[in-house]
């Protein structure tokens, strides 16, 4: 992953997202809950970042956006892992530990819909960004658009290493999330 010279994340960008509160990075395998929707694990990994929490940042599937153009609050988006496609995904299905909002991952390349939409949110309205852009290392609040709620994640192990990640009515301190390139 290389950062972008401007710090501005754009569609096509390979990122990794960093949960601000634990510092641990939004991750998955290709492994599934054991209930539930029976989709792919979710959850956060302490470390640097690596493949499993390389996310592509994408267009919705109906849209004049396109690789390289910029991303705004309010922009919708999807982000795809890098290694197996999947999709970032939600759905009114109860998680596995703290019985808030699963988030899996779910689909492919061909397989998407409404609920692998997300919305990009300023974190604190109180520090107006100028361009009202997705800058690097800002703190922002992914929206899950069908449900509304946001991505969320906390001190809760989902599985050896793996804490759960959920979607929550928030926004709290556990919903600050940033794009980072260690």
């Amino acid at each position: 992953m290389s950062q972008p010279q401007d710090g501005i994340v754009r569609f096509g960008n390979h990122i990794s997202l960093k949960h601000v509160a634990t510092g641990r990075y939004l991750a998955s395998i290709e492994e599934t809950y054991d209930g539930g929707s029976f989709q792919q694990k979710v959850f956060t990994v302490e470390g640097s970042p690596s493949e499993q929490s390389t996310w592509i940042v994408i267009p919705p599937t109906i849209t004049d956006e396109e690789a390289g153009y910029e991303v705004g609050f309010e922009d919708e988006i999807r982000l795809k892992r890098v290694t197996d496609r999947s999709n970032l995904h939600s759905h009114e299905v109860v998680s596995p530990v703290s019985g808030q909002q699963e988030v899996s991952c779910f689909g492919d390349d061909e397989n998407t819909d409404e609920n692998d939409m997300w919305r990009l949110e300023q974190f604190d309205n109180d520090e107006e960004s100028e361009d009202h852009l997705w800058h690097v290392g800002q703190p922002v609040i992914i929206r899950h658009v069908a449900t509304g709620k946001l991505l969320h994640s906390h001190e809760m192990v989902l599985a050896d290493d793996q804490y759960e990640v959920t979607a929550f009515d928030g926004p709290d301190e556990n919903d600050k999330w940033v794009v980072c390139f260690d």
